[in-house]
Parts: structure tokens; C-alpha cells; sequence
């Protein structure tokens, strides 16, 4: 038998496939196994180098015999895990944003299931106390790294190690390779841990009693003898009898029966019961009954509005033709776009194809995911990376083997292995968290969830109350199909909105903090009827930077140029890109004065200022008329703060708002998390703390930004037609046109004069906005190599405009300087993109041909969210 080569697609930032040979050990009788043809979209564990790689093959190849090719080191599934059709679909992904095949088949795959060689350190020796002590003179970085060793009793992972000790100096390499010839340490490879079905104990009848009459005699003599065993074999044998296809565990039948582990040992001894493994999928299940429900009605009873019904229509029509088609849903906050989605996906259920709903990770809510659940059961399998390595692979099985029908999840589940799809479903589609940032390939799951849609004949329809600029561009241009409905479902009206001058406020002496006076009567009003309350501020944290007085001088990140922000309940200093934090310092380092003020607001820092306002208005007795403070006290009112910081731990997040749900949180305060996804009739009031926090950023986007997340945030209000709703926004800038489109509800408003805007500047949707980074330890080395790249480029060509290199706003981020070349490709001269794709690639090329460094890394985003 010949030798068959495959070509395989590593996880590696380069282009090309790698050839290897499939040994014959691992070919069976069947024709089109031996050529290698059925192994297309398999695993392979191959070496490569002195590493080992988990790569996918790709296609099977008759060539002559290669003699420096390698075996294959195992093959590691029975079946394909890519079809044809996703093969095709990671090409496109890898092909235009810049990628490569390999690195998109690993992302689309679970983590776990690319597993590889890491390089892993132990210690051979302790040194000395006077060793050590030298060492630390001589090689300070060298003596940091074997103490970190010192305090494991194992190996650790060169990775760990870099994490840990190298956040300033880069790879520890060099400092590694210096101990191990001094015999302190070794180092050696080993294979990741591969993530695996979870296996637990379980019991069924043993196979001697499979006569019912035998079985109902033992039965009759235990109950007599030892009725607690009479009692597990019982419940033993009913659960067969009514689930036979699903195994008993050990744990549950022994908590549903009040038993212990002896009495089932005893069954076991007597030849009654068998125990084997049994696998257990790590997925979420319907809540226990009784348990406290999000569940506002019963989605399956409620009657479409004429709009809702109308879009539910035009949607089955190719969905039951299997014809592909987009959808752009433009519907007003509250006016059921979810209902639209369910009667969708069970169309497609009846029709017995299969459903992938997107959401943001930031509206991925306990709520959103309990009404799904409560229309479509267990069918329903949830992605997100919130969940542990074993409950997304699980997921992702249940999805390829057809478990589970419909899958929810982030933009990760774009690459879901759903079979025989029928409709994708992309909600809040304008959210910026669908576009990947790191690591390559960095796609936009809504853009992406088109070509999908295309390539299985699927229905995709992308919903928003504020589309994007994008979007709502394709749609007016025939690219979509657009269907709007313009009012609330179940006759809810739309909220008053008020908007409040900051600015006059202030001279006013009407503002407590960052409350208006206007706010706090509102939030007092609401209070005292026991309706619910959401305030929103875009930022976590107490303070946005501290300051001294006495010599001016910020607390800065040591590794991005950015000022830390002060987290006052922990008293601590934070930074939110890089993750650095420290305790937060009493006295100026720079001067030693202990004048430090807390300089803008953070959710922590209005959660205070409220709680401390109310406290004293309710001691405050006969105010002074001047003092503008409300006539009326404020009973106790509940706050709580929802925010990452408060969202940490497993369960917190359905653990707040169910107790907002039931009255117990009177006041919802946080940052984007309450903007989106929430559906509650009791909250009447929205109060938008700062709504110009985002107005002014360096950023083409920043307006609508702004505008999405003011619409967005005030749409949780009055959601029911008994309650009516009321929005309050706080701005220094109430003419801007952003906050009056917002305020207006107007998104025709808004989108006429941006596009105009965009028009002139020529960027989206008439362009493609394309950033490329170039990020290293030394300035003048990121400097100059961004300068070469751009020498490099066309700067006169009728496809794109070509800007910088610049220093971006964040010139320096996790301890890498950064500058950016900014491209507008003209849509107009390239419609498709592939001008300037090959114009990149080749520049790309000559780069490195003549100007390689290993000291600048250089990322090409494609389709940028904006300026960073």
C-alpha cells in the first residue's frame, strides 16, 4: 500500500499547509479512507519542529514521496469534525480578514480541543540564601524568576511564569536558558491537557434480574429484610422503566431516596445492581421547580402585534423555501423583536432544521436565556466564555450530534457545528462586541453570520432598536430585506423623556454630586411606589484617576499610558486594559502630599454620592428653602451596583436581578449591563447619569455610540401597558444633535446627519476601515519599522487612502508602544475588498523580505471598530 499525504493547516501565523504522511496503521480497508479523502477535516496530532500540534486536515493529496515529510502522530476523531461546508466557511474567514486557515479552524473550535506541546520548568537544586541574595545583585529578573519556581512544589508552565514575572521584560527565555546551565532548574515538554467527556458513577439493575417476576421476589424479601435497600433497588428500577434512555448517578438516586453509599454497596454485593461510568454533560438545565423565575409572561400565549406578525411572515417565506435571505429587524426598544426570533426558530423546528441565535456577551442575561428555555426546553445549548473548557465543549457536542437544536451564545458560536440550519438570528446586531480583537482571525460575527447564512441556504435576520450605520445602509440599498415595527407589543407605550442641563443645574445649586434635583425627586417618587429604578454610568470604578492638588501628578499604569482607576471600596488602583492593579497610595509619590483628589465618576462613586445624599436628606428636618433639597423625606430605598466588579462570582449576575425582579433592589445603578437585554414592567424610570461619557472620544463611532446606548438604556422603561415609563438624561450638551435624535427617539433623525458625516469623511459604510498596528517594547524601533511599512505602500491609488503612521490615543498598552497606519479602502473602487487585500498581502511580504524585525509585532484589522 502506498503512503497517503495530507495537506494539515497548523495553528500558526502562516499561510501555507504543512504535508505530512498518514502512517498505514491508521488507514482501513475502505478506498476512500486509504487516499486520504474521508480524513479531510479531522484532527491530527503532528510533530512540527521540537513542538507538537493539534492542525485539521484539509485535503488529501497524490504527490511523488517527500522524504523529509513526518508521520502523523495519531489521528485524534473516527469522523470529521469540519464539513465541507465549514471548511469553506473558515476559508473565507482566514481569506478576508487576513488570516490563517489554521488559526481559524482553532477558533472555531472549543478550548481544549487544539491541544499542543508547552515547555514546562522544575526546579533541580535550592540554592543558598547567600546564592540567592547574589543572584539578586547580578541578575535581579534571574533571581525573581527561581523564587516564583521555589514556591511550587511541581513543574510550572513557561507561560505561567511569563505571566507572572516577565509582564515588564518581555520572554523569559533567555534568563531560563542562564539557570539551567547553572543546574538550577530543567525544562521539558509535555502535552497540554486535551478537555474530555466528564465520566460519573452510575447504577442500573443488574442483568440477573432482568425477569420481572425474579425481580419483584427479591423485592418483596429486601422489603422485609432491609427495606432501605428495597427502597434504591425500587427507585432504581422505576427510573429505567421511565427514562430508559438516560442513566441514573449514583449521587442523585441516593439524595432522591435518603440513602447512603452502604446500602448501594450492599445491592451491588447481592448481584443486584450493576455501577458503571456514565458520561454527564455540562450544560445548564431548566430551573428547579418552584425556583424564582425572569420570566415576565408565557411567550407561547401572547398574540403578535399586526408589525410583529407581518415580519414573522416575510421571514418563513424563504425559511420554508430554504432559500437564503437577509433580514435587517428595525424595531423601537420593547416592541418584541424576541417574539419575532422565537416564532422563527420554531418554524425551523417544525421544519426539522436547527437554530443559531447571536447575542452580545453584555446582553447574554439569566433572563434572555430562561424565556428561551421556557418555549424550546432542553433543545436549547448555550455558548459563551463565561463557561468552564468542559461545559463549551459539551455544548459544541451537543450541537454536532443534533441534541441540541437551537444554540445561543456570543460570537464564538458563529462556528457552532449545528447541522441543517434553518434561520441566524443576530440580536442587538450594532453591538461592537461581535468583532474579535485578539487573537487572529479578529472577525465580526454579524458580517460573518451573512456568508453563513449564504453558504447553508439559512435565513439570517439581524435585529436592533439602533442598527448600525452598516447595516441600515444595506438595508435602504436592497442588500437586506428591512422590516420595522414602530410601536410597542402589548400596547406599552414609548417613555417620556427629560432632559436635564447639567451646566444649569449647577449654577443653579440644584445638583448633589452627580444627581440633578430633578433625578432624586424621581428616584425618591419611584421609591415610595415600589417600582424599579435603573441608573446608568458607563464606567466602573469610584474615580476615574486620582490627582494630587499640590503638584498635580496622576497615578499612571506602568505598562499602558493611561491613569489608573481608583476603586475606593478595595482602595485600590486599577487599570482596565492591562489588568494591573495595587494598593492605592496615600500620599503623592512624586511630592509626598496627602492632598490626593478623586478626580471623575465611576459606578462606585455614584452608588456613594446616592446613598450618602439620601441619608441626609432623611436626617435634613425644616431645610432651608435655599437648599433645594426635596420636601419630602425618602423612605430606605435599595440599591444595588451591577457592574464586572459586582458580576464576578458564578451566579451573581441572575442572583441580582431576580431580587430586582421581585421588588427587593429598588434601584438597578450600573454600566452597560443594564442597558441591554432587560425586560422587567416594573421599572418607570431610567436616569442616564453622564450622557456625553462617550460623545467626545478620538472616534468616528463615538456619536453612535452614544446615541445606541441612550436609546438603548431608556427603553427598559415603561415595558408595561399599566406603568408608564420615564427616562431622565443628565448632559452638559443638551443641543448636540446626538443627545436630540436620542432624546426625540428619533434614529431617522440621527442617521441622516452621520451618514452625511461618514459621506465626507469617507468612512463606513462607504469605506473599509482598515488599522494596522505595529506594537513593541522600544519606541524608536515601532517608530521606524511603521515607517518603513508605509514607505511600502501606494500612497496614490484609486481603491484606498492611506494615513499615518500615528501615534495612537493609547500610545503605549500592556508595555507595548504602539503606532497605526489607518486605511479608508473606497467600497466605490473595490467594492469586494480584494484590491486592497492583495495590496496589504504583498506589502506584507516585501516587509519582511526587506525590513524583518522580531522586535515590532504588526496586526492588520479588517473592517476596525475604530480608532483605539
Amino acid at each position: 500500500m502506498s503512503n497517503c499525504f495530507v495537506h494539515i493547516a497548523l495553528p500558526l501565523p502562516t499561510p501555507r499547509l504543512f504535508t505530512y504522511i498518514v502512517p498505514e496503521r491508521m488507514m482501513n480497508d475502505d478506498p476512500e479512507h486509504n487516499n486520504g479523502t474521508r480524513l479531510v477535516g479531522v484532527r491530527a496530532l503532528v510533530p512540527f519542529g521540537k513542538r507538537i500540534l493539534t492542525g485539521v486536515i484539509v485535503q488529501a493529496v497524490n504527490i511523488p514521496p517527500l522524504k523529509d515529510a513526518k508521520e502523523i502522530l495519531e489521528l485524534l476523531d473516527p469522523e470529521p469534525v469540519f464539513s465541507p461546508t465549514m471548511l469553506t466557511f473558515a476559508r473565507w474567514i482566514a481569506d478576508y480578514y487576513l488570516a490563517t486557515l489554521g488559526e481559524t479552524l482553532k477558533a472555531a473550535l472549543p478550548q481544549g480541543m487544539t491541544v499542543e506541546s508547552v515547555v514546562r520548568v522544575s526546579t533541580l537544586k535550592t540554592p543558598t540564601e547567600v546564592e540567592i541574595t547574589a543572584m539578586e545583585h547580578r541578575a535581579p529578573r534571574r533571581a525573581e524568576l527561581l523564587r516564583e519556581l521555589l514556591r511550587h512544589d511541581g513543574d510550572v508552565s513557561v507561560g505561567y511564569l511569563e505571566k507572572m514575572v516577565g509582564a515588564n521584560g518581555g520572554s523569559v527565555a533567555v534568563q531560563l536558558e542562564a539557570l539551567e546551565q547553572l543546574g538550577y532548574i530543567e525544562r521539558h515538554r509535555s502535552l497540554g491537557k486535551e478537555v474530555k467527556p466528564k465520566m460519573q458513577r452510575a447504577i442500573e439493575i443488574a442483568s440477573e434480574l432482568s425477569d420481572e417476576a425474579l425481580l419483584r421476589t427479591v423485592l418483596d424479601k429486601l422489603d422485609a429484610n432491609s427495606p432501605k435497600q428495597a427502597m434504591l433497588l425500587s427507585h432504581i428500577y422505576l427510573h429505567q422503566l421511565r427514562n430508559p434512555d438516560q442513566p441514573l448517578f449514583v449521587r442523585e438516586a441516593l439524595v432522591a431516596v435518603k440513602s447512603s453509599d452502604s446500602t448501594l454497596k450492599a445491592l451491588i454485593q447481592k448481584g443486584y445492581v450493576a455501577e458503571y461510568q456514565a458520561e454527564v454533560l455540562r450544560v445548564e438545565t431548566a430551573l428547579p421547580e418552584g425556583s424564582p423565575t425572569l420570566i415576565q409572561r408565557d411567550e407561547t400565549a401572547v398574540t403578535l402585534t399586526i408589525e410583529q406578525d407581518h415580519a414573522v411572515e416575510k421571514i418563513l417565506e424563504p425559511l420554508r423555501h430554504e432559500k437564503f435571505k437577509a433580514f435587517l429587524l428595525h424595531g423601537v426598544t420593547g416592541s418584541g423583536k424576541t417574539l419575532v426570533y422565537i416564532q422563527a426558530i420554531r418554524e425551523a423546528l417544525k421544519l426539522g432544521k436547527s437554530a443559531l441565535l447571536l447575542v452580545p456577551e453584555i446582553a447574554l442575561t439569566p433572563q434572555l436565556i430562561e424565556r428561551f428555555r421556557a418555549v424550546f426546553g432542553n433543545l436549547i445549548g448555550v455558548m459563551h466564555s463565561h463557561k468552564s473548557a468542559g461545559e463549551r465543549y459539551d455544548a459544541w457536542r451537543m450541537a454536532r450530534s443534533g441534541q441540541a437544536k437551537v444554540i445561543i451564545g456570543v460570537r464564538s458560536a458563529i462556528f457552532a457545528p449545528l447541522t441543517n440550519i434553518g434561520v441566524i438570528i443576530v440580536d442587538e446586531e450594532h453591538e461592537p462586541s461581535y468583532k474579535q480583537d485578539a487573537p487572529a482571525p479578529r472577525y465580526n460575527a454579524r458580517d460573518c453570520a451573512i456568508v453563513r447564512g449564504g453558504l447553508e441556504n439559512a435565513v439570517v435576520v439581524l435585529g436592533s432598536a439602533t442598527p448600525s450605520l452598516e447595516s441600515m445602509f444595506n438595508a435602504r440599498n436592497g442588500k437586506y430585506h428591512l422590516l420595522e415595527i414602530s410601536s410597542r407589543a402589548d400596547g406599552a407605550e414609548m417613555p417620556t423623556v427629560r432632559v436635564i442641563d447639567t451646566v444649569d443645574q449647577r449654577k443653579r445649586k440644584r445638583l448633589h454630586g452627580s444627581f440633578s434635583q430633578d433625578l432624586l425627586d424621581a428616584v425618591i417618587d419611584r421609591a415610595k411606589k415600589k417600582e424599579g429604578v435603573i441608573l446608568f454610568q458607563n464606567r466602573r470604578g469610584f474615580a476615574s484617576r486620582l490627582e494630587c492638588l499640590d503638584c498635580g501628578t496622576i497615578p499612571m499604569c506602568p505598562n499602558c499610558s493611561v491613569a489608573l482607576t481608583y476603586h475606593k471600596y478595595r482602595e485600590q488602583l486599577r487599570c482596565h486594559y492591562c489588568g494591573h492593579s495595587h494598593a492605592a497610595e496615600k500620599a503623592c509619590t512624586n511630592c509626598g502630599s496627602m492632598a490626593l483628589r478623586e478626580i471623575g465618576f465611576g459606578t462606585q462613586r455614584i452608588e456613594d454620592e446616592l446613598m450618602q445624599t439620601l441619608a441626609t436628606m432623611r436626617t435634613t428636618n425644616n431645610e432651608d428653602a435655599n437648599n433645594q433639597a426635596p420636601s419630602n423625606k425618602p423612605p430606605p430605598i435599595t440599591i444595588q451596583r451591577m457592574d464586572l466588579d459586582t458580576t464576578s462570582r458564578k451566579g451573581s449576575h441572575r442572583q441580582m436581578l431576580t431580587e430586582f425582579a421581585q421588588g427587593k433592589i429598588d434601584v438597578l445603578l450600573g454600566t452597560q449591563m443594564v442597558a441591554k437585554g432587560l425586560d422587567f414592567a416594573r421599572v418607570t424610570l431610567v436616569g442616564v447619569i453622564n450622557a456625553d461619557m462617550q460623545m467626545y472620544l478620538p472616534d468616528f463611532r463615538a456619536a453612535e455610540r452614544t446615541f445606541q446606548l441612550i436609546t438603548q438604556v431608556s427603553g427598559r422603561a415603561g415595558r408595561s401597558s399599566e406603568l408608564k415609563g420615564e427616562v431622565i438624561v443628565q448632559t452638559a450638551h443638551p443641543r448636540h444633535q446626538t443627545i436630540l435624535a436620542a432624546v426625540a427617539g428619533s434614529y431617522e433623525l440621527f442617521y441622516n446627519d452621520e451618514l452625511q458625516f461618514r459621506k465626507e469623511a469617507m468612512y463606513p459604510p462607504f469605506s473599509r476601515f482598515v488599522m494596522i498596528e505595529f506594537s513593541g517594547r522600544e519606541e524608536n524601533i515601532v517608530h521606524q519599522q511603521a515607517h518603513y511599512f508605509a514607505h511600502l505602500l501606494p500612497h496614490h491609488h484609486k481603491a484606498f487612502v492611506v494615513l499615518g503612521p500615528t501615534a495612537p490615543s493609547i500610545a503605549r498598552l500592556r508595555s507595548q508602544y504602539r503606532r497605526i497606519i489607518v486605511i479608508k479602502g473606497l467600497k466605490d473602487a473595490d467594492p469586494t475588498g480584494r484590491i486592497l487585500r492583495e495590496v496589504l498581502l504583498s506589502t506584507h511580504a516585501a516587509y519582511n523580505a526587506n525590513h524583518p524585525s522580531s522586535a515590532v509585532h504588526i496586526t492588520i484589522d479588517i473592517d476596525a471598530p475604530g480608532f483605539v
